[in-house]
């Protein structure tokens, strides 16, 4: 297994490190482990939507095309989740939705392909420091809402509410840096 590979116990993780160390077979039971949980957590978002499996199948191509983009030593899980969320606001631009969804698992508002490392602390300097603090415990250190709360001090709607006013002030940031 590759040595900088991050060691949390979560299935995804495990069989990243060894996709990445050349295992084809781990790959493909990281497609379907993926596959099954953005599955999951679109259902929950968007309820039996006809469109869910072509939505889950979008988010698939975007984390194979994007795998190279995963820091080893972080978790696989929010990375993953934070695609197939932006896969899913996209959808919905695409259909004149645009709900506001503050969820434990992700809220995440910026395609995190458009961002370099070094881009993101720019754009973080420009937030409230509650809202930085909070996307950074959730979507880079991969914290739960929970978990950040708790570092924080503050309840879990608090840094819900934190994270997504966040995002979507980064949100318009980068639309409007992209202008």
């Amino acid at each position: 297994m590759d040595s900088q590979a991050n060691t949390s116990g979560d299935v995804l993780d495990r069989l990243m490190a060894a996709a990445r160390d050349g295992d084809s077979v781990a790959y493909r039971h990281f497609l379907a482990e993926a596959a099954q949980r953005v599955r999951a957590m679109l259902a929950r978002k968007i309820g039996a939507d006809s469109e869910v499996e072509d939505l889950v199948q979008e988010c698939l191509i975007a984390i194979h095309q994007k795998r190279h983009t995963l820091d080893p030593g972080r978790p696989v899980a929010p990375w993953m989740y934070a695609i197939a969320n932006y896969k899913l606001i996209d959808h919905w631009r695409k259909r004149g939705r645009s709900p506001i969804d503050l969820d434990d698992e992700a809220d995440m508002a910026v395609a995190p392909e458009t961002l370099a490392a070094t881009d993101i602390e720019t754009l973080l300097d420009k937030l409230p420091d509650a809202q930085a603090q909070a996307i950074r415990l959730t979507h880079i250190e991969g914290l739960t809402n929970r978990e950040a709360g708790e570092r924080l001090g503050v309840g879990v709607s608090a840094m819900k509410l934190r994270v997504h006013r966040g995002m979507a002030r980064l949100r318009e940031i980068a639309d409007k840096d992209r202008i």
